[in-house]
């Protein structure tokens, strides 16, 4: 399945006090981390950032907001804005393992909400029923990541059909990412098949870096090769 991936990065980073996209780790920045877990399951991939100019070197098209100053939301819809695949993956540029076989297992489950929607419009077919429109059988409209309870928003795959009720949230000022999934047709990835998936203990697969200390756990962990204490 052809699938854009948008980075978000270049948030105002006001805790860690820099911008956690080109903070190192094991001798690349996160950004360049991302990447490469990216390009393996991705048929493009871009970076939505405010500042174009700070992130044009990696070599990746550099998408910005038509909502400046309005966190997340805003980036992930300039991601899905620019994007011309069915579904996109989306992820933040503060989540540093985040890996290809999460990714994957984003993909593989919004392959299958398709292929459920396409069996749906199928028996309505048969049934002399229609879908309203194309995509109306889909399944889902969003993958998240979930662990301990708490959905991931941005370690997540999108279809592309949410972006014009993304757009009226914008425009109405709702930003905040989880009330904006929870009115979505929403699906989790979680607890073992996480760990599966991705190789990783549950606590690192959507480890957040926003400050110097998440930081430096993440550099030691990384380098010394230790997931667990």
């Amino acid at each position: 399945m052809n699938t854009t991936a948008i980075i978000l990065a270049g948030g105002r980073s006001s805790r860690m006090g820099s911008d956690k996209a080109l903070l190192e780790l094991g001798g690349l920045t996160v950004l360049e981390r991302l990447i490469r877990e990216l390009e393996p399951v991705a048929s493009r991939i871009v970076i939505a950032a405010g500042n174009k100019e700070a992130y044009d070197r990696f070599g990746f098209e550099v998408v910005t907001d038509r909502f400046p100053g309005d966190g997340p939301l805003a980036g992930l819809h300039a991601g899905l804005e620019s994007s011309a695949t069915c579904w996109s993956l989306a992820v933040a540029c503060d989540t540093p393992f985040a890996n290809s076989g999460l990714f994957r297992a984003l993909l593989e489950r919004a392959e299958a909400a398709e292929e459920a929607a396409a069996r749906a419009a199928d028996a309505a077919g048969a049934a002399g029923g229609k879908a309203d429109a194309p995509g109306g059988f889909a399944a889902a409209e969003a993958i998240l990541a979930r662990t301990q309870g708490r959905a991931h928003p941005l370690l997540a795959a999108y279809r592309r059909s949410v972006l014009p009720g993304l757009e009226a949230r914008l425009r109405a000022g709702r930003l905040k990412m989880t009330a904006w999934t929870e009115t979505l047709r929403t699906e989790y990835i979680e607890g073992e098949a996480l760990e599966i998936a991705s190789g990783l203990p549950l606590e690192w697969c959507a480890f957040n870096m926003n400050k110097p200390e998440d930081y430096e756990q993440a550099r030691i962990r990384l380098e010394s090769g230790r997931w667990k204490d």
